[in-house]
């Protein structure tokens, strides 16, 4: 199995980051999905692409193949999100997983052979629940579970 950490949207609270990675330090992956605020030597080990308030040296889109799987990670403002349209991203990359932030709502669906997952927000939530991040599993299938921090 492997386990991949999906967050977004931390705002600046490196200290956040941390914490997740000393819950999960035998993760095989750690994206960030953009509105870290911070330089990417400031929140390694994640691996992250650029939100609407990073400045630094991001790209905007990143794919990255786990085992027989694509991922696409991207921020969320630079597209429209809807599911269909998402799904017309990841099927033009080949990808069968995508990710996208910016929102500050946790969401998941397996929707037209893709999941589709935001994993909320580590800072400044929109929804009920408290700060949240989301846990993909990978085996013979994918699961995808959001944890809340507090």
């Amino acid at each position: 199995m492997k386990e991949i950490i999906v967050v977004s949207d931390s705002h600046g609270n490196n200290e956040i980051l941390k914490e997740i990675v000393k819950k999960h330090p035998n993760a095989y992956l750690y994206l960030h999905l953009g509105d870290s605020e911070a330089y990417k030597d400031e929140i390694f080990p994640f691996i992250s692409v650029k939100g609407n308030n990073d400045y630094f040296d991001y790209e905007m889109t990143k794919i990255i193949e786990v085992d027989n799987h694509k991922i696409m990670m991207q921020h969320g403002h630079k597209i429209f999100l809807s599911k269909d349209n998402i799904v017309a991203h990841a099927n033009k990359n080949k990808c069968d997983i995508f990710l996208y932030g910016h929102t500050h709502y946790p969401f998941y669906e397996f929707y037209r052979n893709v999941h589709i997952i935001n994993p909320g927000s580590l800072a400044y939530p929109r929804s009920v629940y408290a700060e949240t991040y989301a846990i993909i599993k990978i085996t013979d299938k994918i699961d995808v579970e959001f944890k809340q921090i507090y």
